[in-house]
């Protein structure tokens, strides 16, 4: 997983998908300032898109 804080965005990697997944932090399910770090669990819904360099787009995110 790689997460840009400033940027507010990120890529997740699942092998539940072929490539990696585009997030923005207003897709993660938390309270107060939303964003992951490197090595945190989630479990997330992704759709097909085309964002960036990622075939997928996730649209629901949590930490585990």
């Amino acid at each position: 997983m790689r997460w840009e804080v400033e940027e507010g965005w990120g890529v997740l990697e699942s092998a539940a998908v072929d490539g990696p997944v585009w997030a923005h932090f207003s897709m993660i399910e938390a309270e107060g300032f939303r964003f992951l770090t490197v090595g945190d669990n989630v479990r997330f819904t992704a759709e097909r898109a085309e964002q960036d360099s990622c075939r997928w787009r996730a649209i629901r995110v949590r930490a585990v």
